[in-house]
């Protein structure tokens, strides 16, 4: 009996992490879980971490047969906030979703990494950052009324990482709430984002407002009057140089610059303050409309031909609008893609990678693999890669680890039909910059200076070094003198700040060795469980009874000098070890430094939620201190276990135990996503709302017990008051075998459309 308790205590505790699983809602005989595909996350590199929030994530669920289940989409109530630190290596064993879900945060209020926000998870927008913190600015809200209010027109909200200027005798790291200046709002969605963090500024390109100019809303079915449809002729900035004191701005667009829905755009080191680079983007795209078709096809097919052809420019320092026709024949109409800016070793040329992205207007289409790059000043575009349809994406985010890298996250693969197709090669994907080839694995000890593609070397001259020939645009050159004077100003290099190479002494990152959604990695979990938890419990136990036991018996002795029966003595230590186990209070109270106020709604592991969910390597949390509870009476077993014993056994009461697992019957809140899937999307909608009454405590309280009563999915039994062991045998086969989530693995020399 007591090795089966200790099994079932030992399996629950491997099972409660919300780093080993999709945020909720494990099917039956589900053992591990992977990102299929991600849409429209916000993302930003500071320092040696990539974060990455919002947008909708589908899992693929492995199930314990070898199969896998189709695509689901559980929501993201909690806000949940992921990150890759660059410290940690990448190949074709490792599992990559287990890495951006192991230092996850919770935006929630009560949540990991000081948790605030009232309106947790957002679709697209914008992370405006420099090296030290960053701001969740724009996109469309998941809307749910029972769970949370809609936030006011200036709330923005903030993740400080690092304390810069002058000491903040009060700084804290974590979340914090702000408000934007006035003439700032924050309803503007599918804008394009860019940051400079040696200027500590950042900002967001155009976008698409309501028709109301006011709320935008996801999940908002057919009504068009929180839709994010109109184009907004805007540049929002945001100044970073004082901490605690960072200023917003909004300022119109020229005439000459179109706004549009989802470009991307860049800043380059030119000139005193460096510029912003305008690349694609679309006019009326297919997101914008309830049936997902344009509401102009042939003037978006057009103009988006123009956004890459004619480059919009702006001069940070004057604060000027310019415009540079490019050369080559460039990669068409594309919105969705992701750039980087990599330039040569002298700054004699910088040269902007584009990959990805789709039209914007036929999202059952193929998707573009091809990865271009644009070179200034020449402005000449070249094909570095054409990929494989395969392979494409679209919605992703890319970054820069190293010089010679660009480390490419999420997206979402084209629309067919009902079903998705989940991404190739995983959510995290890595192409050599020097080589224009697809790399199977990322080494943090492994990097080099980036070289010039021999590509774009015929066009502009020079070497892989620099030294480029071409320092105006051909064939056309400048088109103004203004922009040419720009171009003229180097940047001060002083300013740029580099962070690597990244510290290699991580801890070990979890791997799979199975194939994805195979066996092998329920018999992997248990060879970890049973040593690591279940042996050092049975043996402590095993010690406490033969104290006990021992303790007994010179009682025992004892009182049979003094004419005392024995049988008394029996029942009674008897009835104090089961009230133990139990966690009942007998005439003497047990003590438990069981942290309860560590479990909030946003960490439903409260061995996880212990500790600080910063993905910084080199934070380590304080050991715990034991201590007892105040005004309570230790109790020790018959007299022989002392409180240490008591604390380091494995074994809580387990009426808090129980209260762990005192969860809900319903399902979580699933906002839906309008992807174009009919049923995939219908089901999605009829699902938003079918436990959102079991939530509402998480936005307006974050009570422990009672945020945990709605966070699983075992029925509990009354029996005398207690959870029987009978109720605890039927729960195990529904959470056994759940292990830590997988993705798909990338394969060895194994290179994607070399051009």
């Amino acid at each position: 009996m007591t090795l089966q308790l200790l099994s079932v205590l030992a399996i629950f505790s491997a099972s409660f992490n919300p780093a080993a699983a999709q945020f909720s809602n494990w099917q039956n005989g589900q053992i591990n879980t992977s990102i299929c595909v991600w849409y429209q996350p916000r993302a930003a590199l500071v320092r040696d971490t990539v974060y990455l929030d919002g947008g909708t994530i589908w899992w693929t669920p492995g199930l314990s047969n070898g199969q896998h289940s189709e695509p689901v989409n559980e929501g993201n109530y909690q806000g949940n906030l992921l990150s890759y630190n660059l410290s940690v290596p990448l190949s074709r064993e490792t599992n990559v979703t287990g890495i951006l879900m192991a230092d996850m945060m919770s935006k929630a209020r009560g949540g990991t990494g000081n948790g605030i926000s009232t309106e947790p998870n957002y679709y697209d927008g914008a992370m405006l950052a420099n090296d030290h913190e960053f701001f969740l600015y724009g996109g469309a809200v998941f809307r749910n009324d029972q769970l949370y209010d809609p936030p006011p027109a200036n709330a923005v909200l903030g993740y400080r990482r690092y304390q810069y200027g002058p000491d903040k005798p009060l700084w804290q790291k974590g979340f914090s709430a702000g408000h934007l200046d006035d003439g700032v709002t924050r309803y503007v969605a599918y804008g394009g984002a860019v940051n400079a963090p040696s200027e500590n500024k950042a900002w967001y390109f155009s976008g698409l407002s309501s028709p109301t100019r006011g709320p935008i809303i996801q999940n908002t079915g057919t009504d068009g009057s929180t839709r994010a449809m109109n184009v907004s002729n805007t540049l929002v900035g945001l100044d970073m140089a004082a901490q605690l004191e960072e200023k917003w701005s909004n300022t119109t667009l020229p005439s000459m610059v179109h706004g549009r829905a989802n470009p991307e755009v860049v800043w380059v080191p030119v000139g005193k303050q460096g510029i912003l680079l305008v690349l694609g983007g679309v006019l009326n795209p297919e997101w914008a409309t309830a049936t997902h078709k344009s509401e102009n096809e042939t003037e978006s097919r057009l103009s988006g031909q123009d956004f890459m052809r004619v480059i919009d420019i702006y001069d940070v320092a004057s604060k000027e609008w310019h415009q540079q026709p490019t050369s080559g024949r460039g990669p068409g109409s594309r919105t969705r893609g992701c750039a980087v800016v990599a330039p040569a070793s002298d700054f004699s040329s910088f040269n902007i990678y584009y990959y990805g992205g789709f039209d914007g207007i036929n999202p059952t289409n193929d998707f573009s693999d091809e990865v271009w790059a644009l070179s200034l000043p020449s402005f000449t575009w070249t094909l570095i890669n054409k990929g494989t349809t395969v392979h494409a994406r679209s919605g992703h985010k890319c970054f820069m680890p190293y010089p010679d890298q660009m480390m490419v996250f999420g997206g979402y693969t084209r629309q067919s039909g009902d079903s998705i197709t989940c991404l190739d090669q995983g959510p995290v994907v890595l192409f050599n910059l020097t080589s224009g080839k697809w790399m199977d694995s990322y080494s943090p000890a492994r990097y080099a200076d980036y070289g010039v593609h021999q590509d774009i070397v015929k066009l502009i001259g020079g070497n892989a070094a620099g030294s480029a020939s071409a320092t105006s645009p051909v064939p056309s050159g400048w088109s103004t003198s203004e922009l040419r004077d720009v171009f003229a100003i180097p940047y001060d290099r002083n300013k740029l700040t580099r962070y690597w190479p990244y510290n290699t002494s991580s801890p070990p990152v979890a791997t799979s060795t199975a194939a994805p959604g195979g066996s092998g990695n329920f018999e992997r979990s248990l060879t970890i469980v049973i040593p690591a938890v279940l042996v050092p419990s049975v043996f402590l136990f095993g010690v406490g009874v033969a104290l006990w036991h021992l303790r007994f018996r010179r009682k025992r002795e004892a009182k049979r000098h003094d004419g005392l029966g024995d049988a008394s003595t029996t029942l009674s230590s008897s009835r104090n070890v089961s009230l133990w186990l139990w966690g009942h209070k007998s005439s003497k109270q047990l003590t438990s430094t069981e942290s309860h106020a560590a479990m909030t709604a946003a960490s439903p592991d409260p061995d996880k939620s212990r500790r600080s969910m910063e993905p910084n390597a080199g934070d380590k949390p304080p050991p715990a201190e034991l201590c007892e509870m105040e005004d309570t009476q230790v109790s020790e077993l018959c007299d022989t276990s002392s409180p240490v014993e008591l604390h380091d056994t494995g074994l809580a009461p387990l009426n808090s135990f129980e209260r762990k697992l005192n969860l809900a019957e319903s399902d979580p809140f699933n906002p839906s996503l309008n992807l174009g899937h009919g049923s995939l999307r219908n089901a999605a909608l009829r699902s938003q709302t079918e436990a959102a009454a079991n939530y509402r405590h998480w936005a307006e309280s974050p009570d422990v017990d009672s945020a945990h009563q709605s966070s699983g999915r075992i029925k509990k039994k009354e029996s005398r008051g207690v959870f029987g062991i009978e109720e605890l045998r039927e729960a195990v086969p529904e959470v056994v075998q759940m292990e830590t989530p997988i993705s798909p693995t990338l394969p060895i020399d194994r290179y994607y459309g070399e051009a």
